[in-house]
């Protein structure tokens, strides 16, 4: 304990004395080499993400969850690429037993477990994860005691300081350096636009990164103030899952609303919507959309409970009862409202069991996160964003400005059912979940990007909407198809 209290203060002298030194331009590609590392996905994705990482650092497990939904929303299209940093030379043993257990093909397993233990690691615990994954004892033990992987170890830091990484987590996306435990969003725009620049290259990660430069070169970054939503911009929303919809498709006002069934600010908007509803009637509609807060432990098994329920036809009635329990999501109380709500048990029962809307569930919180929305409730009113719970009277001024806009383009002859569908044809920014929920207009028909119909069939796979998913991918061409079928695969859809 004593020395790993000097080591941290040395840590802490090192980066006073360095605060000086030159870091990464997150708009210039580097040549991060790959050494011998492990790897996990295909070795020709367009994206190689190439990190630094120690498994005794907070913030590399902390950003685990993050790089999980990452590759979620991109399947097969992201070549991961670990490289180990151990802060401290004397406390390498998680990184040896990453290693030891990639050469038994169990790296994944393996570094997905030291990462949970929340830097928590020693002989113990890895002996036991060791174990638990299957892999041939003796040779891991003889791994460890005789030290065969320090060379690797010492390969990757020296890479690492050659480059001029000098702290963990870094990332390196076809180059592109993103430093730290950061947003979704900061990694999913980056790898956006890596995936347009693979695109127009030919030769894979080689070529990617040839002429990039070799080392930091750049000034250290002034603190830069994070994303924010613009109020006065407005973003391309879709209107989320089947059922999740209260009022018609004619309505010239839409609010999508983000919230989380444990959120208290969430629970006080509730009344507010609801008087909107009440006032404006059919001239709004109301679209929930789920962004389970991680740190909410009982949020997403509501958001799957509520899922279930829509899709059983009764998304509203489970809703109104989640709302006036507020507090009560346990098992029993998820049930005791499925119950209330009419819904058939045996049903319900067996889509919580499963986990069937988890993927859902977590695609829903993406979307959100990747568009810039960072909290609950954040509404979008025709696409613009209003963030936090706000009182009737600021929420009734808003939805009357932008009705009172819509009936003036109504009066113009516009019909009133297609004016979200215009509205979102010039927005900010991607609906990242189902782009097929954006509603055609009537006077213009907008035919969907390749990337974009490749999300609305995975998202139907996801539902479980065989049908839907296989008429959507009727024109998808043989790599977009490829990366669908890698999620309807693994719900038991098979792409014709």
């Amino acid at each position: 304990m004593f020395r790993r209290t000097l080591v941290l203060a040395a840590l802490l002298v090192t980066s006073a004395a360095h605060a000086d030194m030159l870091t990464f331009d997150p708009q210039t590609v580097y040549k991060a080499p790959l050494g011998a590392s492990p790897g996990d996905g295909p070795a020709d994705a367009p994206v190689t993400i190439v990190y630094w990482s120690d498994f005794a650092c907070g913030y590399c497990y902390r950003v685990q969850p993050t790089l999980d939904t990452l590759n979620r929303m991109f399947p097969g299209q992201i070549r991961w690429v670990h490289r180990t940093f151990p802060l401290d030379d004397d406390e390498t043993v998680g990184a040896e037993a990453s290693l030891a257990a990639a050469a038994q093909g169990q790296f994944r397993p393996m570094s997905d477990r030291l990462y949970a233990l929340g830097g928590r690691v020693d002989r113990a615990a890895v002996e036991l994860i060791a174990r638990e994954i299957g892999l041939d004892m003796v040779r891991f033990r003889a791994d460890l005691d005789t030290r065969v992987h320090r060379r690797q170890i010492a390969a990757d830091k020296a890479d690492a300081r050659g480059l001029g990484v000098s702290g963990t987590p870094t990332f390196f996306i076809n180059g592109r350096p993103v430093h730290g435990s950061q947003n979704l969003k900061t990694f999913v725009d980056v790898v956006d636009q890596e995936l347009a620049r693979a695109a127009t290259t030919s030769g894979g990660y080689d070529a990617l990164v040839a002429s990039g430069k070799l080392q930091a070169d750049s000034p250290p970054e002034a603190d830069r103030k994070g994303f924010e939503l613009d109020p006065n911009a407005t973003y391309r929303v879709g209107l989320g899952l089947p059922g999740h919809q209260l009022g018609p498709d004619s309505a010239p006002v839409t609010v999508v609303v983000w919230s989380d069934f444990q959120c208290t600010f969430c629970n006080r908007s509730v009344p507010v919507i609801e008087k909107l509803r009440a006032k404006y009637g059919d001239d709004v509609r109301i679209v929930f959309r789920h962004l389970a807060m991680n740190f909410h432990k009982h949020a997403g098994l509501a958001a799957e409970a509520a899922i279930a329920a829509a899709d059983q036809g009764k998304f509203w009635p489970y809703h109104d009862q989640i709302w006036a329990h507020f507090g009560a999501l346990t098992r029993p109380d998820l049930e005791s409202f499925a119950q209330a709500a009419g819904l058939d048990m045996p049903r319900f029962r067996a889509a919580l069991d499963e986990r069937r809307y988890r993927d859902l569930v977590i695609q829903e919180a993406a979307t959100a996160l990747a568009l810039g929305v960072d909290g609950t409730p954040t509404m979008f009113v025709n696409g613009q964003p209003v963030v936090g719970s706000r009182d009737f009277d600021t929420m009734d001024k808003i939805v009357g400005a932008h009705l009172s806009r819509a009936k003036q383009a109504i009066a113009a002859g516009l019909p009133p059912g297609d004016i979200y569908a215009l509205v979102m044809s010039d927005a900010l920014g991607t609906e990242r979940s189902d782009p097929s929920s954006i509603p055609d207009a009537s006077v213009a028909k907008i035919q969907m990007r390749s990337e974009d119909r490749t999300r609305a069939v995975t998202a139907a796979c996801r539902r479980r909407d065989r049908q839907r998913a296989i008429s959507l991918a009727a024109g998808l061409a043989a790599e977009p198809r490829r990366c669908a079928q890698l999620v309807c695969g693994g719900v038991g859809i098979d792409l014709p």
